[in-house]
């Protein structure tokens, strides 16, 4: 009967609202911080220093607008907008004249003859969301680890807060992972303060007791698993975090893992004194909603939508992961069917609390960037579904990404991009801004959605996990090892035949202009073929001369895309001083090697090999990860 009441009551409050609670409310830049990035800008682009300025109408406006009004042989940026989004304003004004921003430090630029042909153009800024940004996934051993929790020279950080600024995004978050909180404080400061500086709200994600991947949590697991003085130990010590870091919000979440609840109401209760904690100093929390299917109670259902039932002002982020949407039809991934339960959720509590959508731009461990695939549907099913939130009036977008290496700086820029509805939701936004050939890209882009998402080669090319080994049930991603292909010639079969599809049909990435991006398509070329090979090796017996020679050949695939990763990183290793392309890279993560490492060293492919040429498939075998470190 309590939990009954309870929850009753909880809903009737929602019909005496007269509207929805706001999160974060949105920062306003100070004019000193832009000129100073602007100064940075001219300075990057070899231009005179009193080329451009802007200036800021007075007045209330519901609309942005722009003017770039010529004095002197240079241009002023007029702007007349909302407070909150003059800068977004006048860095949209900044990529109308030709500069753009797709990496940290990668800045395009244009000629001072070709700024001055602008004189006198008006333009807009709308922006798809109202808080729209990024999730540094700094579980994982990237460039972001190093920038914000590593180095005492925060100059990797400093450069992704002013990249966040010059594409108009205004949210941005981390995982504070375990250290001394005195030690966090002092590298995490310098940033957040410029972000702060640019209009930017600044977030840290931690977990109320997640055990996971050294996560910074606030019970210590026994509290956690008794019960015993739990929210009086994420009181005491979420009050020493806002005493020591100058943060926004906090996204939190619910459980010890993604995929291990607590006790359901404990974990509404911990909600509910971490929201009244952070109220006291006017800040805000975010709970993080997964898609793992395999936490269920007969009263609450699913533990990942728990939130449900918290205090309005509590906001979620519903989450999917991997290139798959929440219009997919088929998500094959942690015992799902499809994403319409989270869709469904999503535009539930879009009327009842602060939302942001929370999708993803790169998985990792084995999935995408570290395998290397280069996967283009990233692209598209961003695209649709900021589209269609947008459309819906979905409060923020808010997308999570594990770097910007192997060429995924190209897939976050677009995502930032689409924040802008100038583009219209355009998944080849980027790439028509650099001059790329869009015939070209639709092509292996329409190869991909077909082969790679539709007829699922993408559980082909990815490599399994050690969740995937040991479990049918609730795997990462629905797959059939190697070890269950060698048992069965219809499994075996089935996948040869759908690789000699794609092969059939494999596009040439000759077109590609940029050298960067066309290498990884061929990467991801190659390794159709290297998995084409080995399964065909699975056709003949152990150590027989066929399975010998098919394996060589698949070797001689993989020393090729090797080779070309080994000149990659060469021309493209944006970041030599956080070594993510080398094993040996020390990092506060569960991880000891950079987060690239397996894209330039190619291990699972050659994992993959030597499990069919020795026969033996044990998950332990070549595996470079500890799972006890990521567990605990």
């Amino acid at each position: 009967m309590l939990k009954i009441f309870s929850v009753l009551t909880f809903l009737f409050s929602f019909t005496t609202q007269a509207s929805i609670p706001l999160s974060v409310s949105p920062r306003t830049a100070k004019p000193s911080a832009v000129k100073i990035d602007l100064s940075l800008i001219l300075a990057e682009a070899r231009l005179e220093q009193s080329l451009i300025g802007f200036e800021i109408e007075g007045g209330e406006y519901t609309d942005s607008t722009g003017y770039f009004k010529c004095e002197n042989d240079r241009i002023i940026i007029n702007i007349k907008s909302p407070k909150h989004e003059w800068s977004s304003t006048f860095y949209e004004g900044m990529q109308l004249l030709g500069f753009l921003f797709p990496h940290p430090r990668m800045q395009i630029s244009p000629t001072k003859q070709q700024v001055l042909e602008k004189c006198g153009q008006h333009f807009t800024w709308q922006a798809a969301f109202r808080h729209r940004g990024f999730h540094l996934h700094t579980m994982h051993s990237n460039e972001w680890v190093h920038g914000f929790l590593m180095d005492e020279n925060p100059k990797i950080a400093i450069e992704l807060v002013r990249w966040l600024a010059r594409n108009s995004q205004n949210v941005f978050d981390l995982n504070l992972l375990r250290d001394e909180l005195s030690s966090i404080a002092s590298r995490i400061k310098a940033p957040f303060a410029l972000a702060h500086e640019l209009g930017i709200n600044a977030g840290l994600s931690i977990g109320a007791a997640l055990q996971q991947q050294n996560s910074f949590k606030l019970i210590p697991l026994g509290r956690a698993i008794t019960g015993m003085k739990a929210e009086k130990a994420l009181r005491k010590n979420l009050k020493k975090l806002m005493a020591a870091i100058n943060f926004d919000f906090i996204t939190m979440e619910a459980g010890t893992s993604e995929f291990t609840s607590v006790d359901y109401e404990q974990a509404l209760n911990w909600i509910e004194a971490a929201r009244q904690t952070l109220d006291e100093e006017q800040k805000k929390l975010m709970i993080k909603v997964h898609v793992s299917t395999n936490q269920n109670d007969d009263f609450y259902g699913n533990f990942n939508f728990l939130p449900q039932y918290s205090h309005p002002e509590v906001g979620v982020l519903p989450h999917t992961v991997m290139f798959y949407g929440l219009w997919d039809k088929k998500v094959p991934m942690y015992g799902n069917e499809d994403f319409s339960a989270m869709r469904k959720f999503t535009m539930e509590q879009n009327n009842i609390r602060p939302t942001w959508y929370y999708p993803e731009t790169s998985y990792w461990i084995l999935m995408d960037m570290d395998v290397p695939l280069f996967l283009t549907d990233y692209l598209v099913t961003r695209a649709r579904d900021m589209e269609g939130l947008s459309d819906t009036n979905i409060e923020g977008h808010f997308n999570f990404t594990t770097g910007h290496e192997v060429g995924y700086w190209l897939i976050d820029w677009n995502v930032a991009l689409l924040a802008n509805k100038r583009h219209q939701f355009n998944p080849y936004a980027g790439l028509e801004l650099l001059g790329e050939d869009l015939a070209c890209w639709k092509r292996l882009v329409g190869f991909q959605t077909k082969h790679f998402k539709k007829n699922q080669l993408i559980s082909i090319l990815s490599f399994p996990n050690l969740q995937d080994d040991f479990s049918k049930k609730h795997r990462i991603h629905e797959r059939n090892t190697v070890k269950e292909l060698s048992k069965s010639a219809t499994l075996r079969e089935k996948e040869i035949a759908d690789l000699d599809l794609a092969l059939s049909e494999l596009p040439n990435p000759a077109c590609v202009r940029s050298d960067e991006l066309r290498t990884m398509i061929e990467v991801t070329h190659e390794r159709i073929k290297h998995a084409w090979l080995t399964r065909l090796a699975l056709r003949h017996k152990k150590k027989s001369h066929m399975r010998n020679q098919l394996i060589k050949q698949a070797s001689m695939i993989r020393l090729n895309a090797k080779d070309k990763m080994l000149g990659f990183k060469e021309k493209y290793d944006r970041y030599p001083e956080a070594k993510l392309f080398d094993r040996n890279s020390p990092n506060p993560t569960s991880y000891s090697f950079g987060y690239v490492y397996n894209s330039v060293s190619l291990h699972y492919w050659e994992r993959e090999e030597e499990m069919i040429r020795k026969d033996r498939y044990n998950p332990f075998m070549m595996n470079i990860y500890n799972f006890l470190d990521i567990l605990f």
